[in-house]
């Protein structure tokens, strides 16, 4: 088999010969310019420079289902709907924050500025209209950041005669809007990292049909500096009868690794069913870029934690593969569910088929991933294992003509995903241990 390193090398040459030449001087300008307003969003856009003056330039959330600077809603149950918008104006005074935030009404037909209100940020993260708990009221909830990528805030807000009353203002790292509990309704959760002096803190507010919030708080691993992502499921209570929503927070723990915590919110207190102890082993220290996930579509996710491949001796000093098995929570505790290879950060990972166990090992050949057989009753003297047949080799590359002559050699492409090309190629003279190709698609999962 040629070598992928040689492999590489041809399809630099040849994609070097296949891109055309660029130019990138046109269509910039047209890709930075602002969507063409609606007749509805023109006229909010002159009532809001009636108001706030011709200096003023709109602003936009990040991310949501409300990407625009205009959102237009029924705000405050009246039937008619109000429009807030989001702009910036150029002349703010030293101390004042630009950003500023307008609600509009309609009347008689036309629309008019009610009232202004500051940002809590330098910019506007999402935008979300919802009822949050048990009370039926229209709640505005905008979340901000500033411009360095540090604390956000939100604030929730809902409109009456007087215009926008702020009702909560919520610090956070990362924040949801989900039924938490699964008993129908809506509840906000909010996740901070650690700050001295603060701990890392997860809160759920609810809103009770009076419109007073209530909280319930949760302290995290202190070790949580970021937290990475939030992943939903549900796992068995402690009779296994029934199975309860969990939360499964990754959180970033120093400068390069993870931890997770799994927390359930049940009769309206949040607790932390698992955190990493220092008396229990395994824990789920791990690289950053391993993440939680449901690989198998049970509905319940599973944690990664990391260890080394079998067949090498205890202290080997040889190059080691990691291999990642992966954990459900029952009781408090992890019980280990699978193994894989997963490598942190590459946006797959392959399960090893069940009869794999303690009988196959890993290695790196040049780029791509190699299982071998190895022999279970013999030890090389570096420690490392003596290895047999080998079964699977695994491949990732960035170039279409790379993934095209590997398949040419052999390989079959499982997936292109994100600019790269996952490739497999099975040796099936391998005996009982072989894999198909068929089951190798099925043990891929990508992230």
């Amino acid at each position: 088999m040629r070598g992928l390193t040689l492999l590489r090398g041809a399809a630099a040459m040849l994609l070097a010969v296949q891109l055309p030449a660029c130019n990138f001087s046109a269509g910039v300008e047209t890709l930075l310019s602002p969507p063409r307003l609606t007749a509805e969003q023109e006229q909010i856009y002159q009532a809001l420079l009636a108001a706030a003056g011709s200096s003023v330039s709109l602003k936009y959330p990040k991310v949501g289902e409300h990407l625009s600077a205009f959102t237009v809603a029924d705000l405050n149950g009246d039937g008619q709907d109000e429009a807030i918008v989001f702009y910036q104006v150029s002349l703010a005074a030293a101390d004042e924050n630009p950003l500023r935030v307008c609600l509009l009404a309609q009347q008689s037909g036309s629309w008019r500025a009610v009232r202004d209100y500051p940002a809590a940020g330098a910019e506007i993260e999402r935008i979300d209209i919802a009822a949050l708990g048990s009370n039926p009221r229209t709640n505005v909830i905008i979340r901000y950041g500033l411009v360095d990528g540090g604390d956000r805030t939100a604030e929730v807000y809902h409109c009456g005669a007087d215009g926008l009353t702020r009702s909560l203002s919520v610090p956070y790292s990362v924040m949801e809007l989900r039924d938490l509990d699964g008993n129908g309704t809506t509840e906000l959760f909010a996740v901070s990292a650690a700050k001295a002096p603060n701990p890392a803190l997860a809160t759920v507010y609810s809103l009770d049909g009076s419109g007073q919030y209530t909280r319930t708080q949760a302290e995290l691993p202190e070790a949580f500096t970021d937290i990475a992502r939030l992943v939903y499921g549900r796992l068995p209570d402690r009779t296994a009868a029934l199975r309860v929503p969990a939360v499964y927070v990754d959180g970033t723990a120093g400068a390069t690794n993870a931890q997770t915590a799994v927390l359930t919110y049940q009769g309206g207190l949040l607790s932390v069913v698992y955190a990493d102890r220092a008396e229990h082993i395994p824990n789920t220290n791990r690289p950053s870029g391993c993440q939680t996930a449901d690989i198998d579509g049970d509905g319940e996710p599973e944690i990664p934690v990391q260890g080394v491949f079998y067949g090498y001796q205890a202290g080997s000093e040889v190059p080691q593969l990691p291999m990642t098995s992966w954990y459900v929570c029952r009781n408090g505790l992890l019980m280990r569910k699978r193994s894989s290879y997963y490598p942190a950060g590459s946006g797959y990972a392959f399960l090893l088929p069940e009869r794999w166990e303690r009988r196959v090992t890993a290695v790196q050949e040049d780029e791509e991933i190699v299982f071998y057989e190895f022999d279970r009753d013999a030890q090389s003297e570096d420690g490392a294992p003596v290895l047999k047949a080998p079964l699977l080799r695994l491949a990732v590359v960035t170039e279409r003509v790379a993934s095209d002559a590997l398949q040419l050699d052999g390989y079959l492409l499982m997936r292109q995903q994100n600019g790269n090309y996952y490739l497999g190629k099975c040796e099936h003279d391998a005996g009982s241990l072989a894999i198909g190709e068929n089951e190798l698609a099925v043990s891929m999962r990508y992230f």
